[in-house]
């Protein structure tokens, strides 16, 4: 049975992600944990010297939050008759990072799914503020983020882009195959090199990541990366009409490099399908 954490801030966007996360596992039961903080309507109307204003103030808020909440639960649960999934509802005023953090702690969760905005020229950045510091601040777990307008077909063509820097033989790939199982999905493995011939390293860790997915099916495909790492990865997407892509945020790979560059430098990449992000370790 999966857990998923699903936080909103009850835009479509938000719905979005939480419907696409229901139908991860169409076959199992799943346990939802939607979650909502309003941090941001507290700490700006906070009163310094009435306490008992803060007090009341939070009450309300909580208490509306509560009633957004339940209607965003109901709809879901509407939206998903023919599926065996229990919803549990939360709020806080704690930052969104640490409430996920708690959250992950006290309930066991397996993943996080949020709506982001995506991006489109040089106008947004590949993902929203919160998600960028859910990515940088949570506890190690996976993380499904949905763009704005990501269509509601579920995972047929996995990709997974890797630069092969990391030792697979510790590293769960466990989700990947999960998903690949519920869904009959085809994986494929894409590896972005700037060398002429793998060195060592890569070709050890490629064996270690064969061998993590020897109980599975997938395609290898090597990516050179003259013309930068992300239009690289993006026109593969295109051209294999892939509707998942995997990465993962360690310290020297692909999606930490895209966080520290520019904004100019990231707005080049950008997707309109849903992104895994899974951590180092977890």
């Amino acid at each position: 049975m999966a857990h998923i954490l699903v936080p909103t801030d009850f835009s479509d966007n938000a719905y979005n992600a939480l419907y696409y996360a229901t139908r991860l596992y169409p076959n199992e039961k799943c346990e939802i944990t939607l979650i909502h903080t309003f941090e941001d309507q507290f700490s700006s109307s906070t009163s310094r010297v009435d306490i008992g204003r803060n007090e009341k103030l939070y009450e309300d808020l909580e208490r509306n939050a509560l009633q957004k909440l339940s209607a965003v639960k109901k709809k879901i649960e509407e939206d998903s008759e023919s599926l065996n999934i229990d919803v549990a509802i939360v709020t806080s005023a704690q930052p969104l990072h640490k409430m996920v953090n708690r959250i992950i702690a006290d309930r066991n969760i397996d993943f996080v799914a949020m709506g982001t905005k995506g991006a489109s020229g040089l106008k947004e950045v590949f993902v929203g503020t919160q998600a960028v510091k859910l990515i940088n601040n949570v506890k190690p777990i996976p993380l499904f983020l949905v763009p704005a307008g990501a269509q509601q077909g579920l995972p047929s063509n996995i990709a997974y882009a890797t630069d092969l820097k990391i030792d697979y033989a510790q590293y769960p790939l466990e989700i990947v195959k999960e998903v690949m199982r519920a869904h009959k999905a085809k994986l494929h493995i894409t590896h972005i090199y700037n060398q002429i011939s793998p060195g060592n390293t890569v070709e050890n860790n490629y064996r270690k990541l064969k061998d993590k997915l020897a109980d599975v099916e997938y395609n290898t495909h090597w990516l050179s990366s003259e013309t930068g790492m992300e239009t690289a990865v993006t026109i593969f997407v295109s051209e294999h009409k892939i509707d998942l892509l995997v990465l993962m945020f360690h310290k020297s790979g692909f999606l930490k490099k895209i966080f520290k560059k520019s904004f100019v430098e990231t707005s080049c990449f950008h997707t309109h399908i849903p992104l895994l992000v899974l951590p180092e370790s977890y």
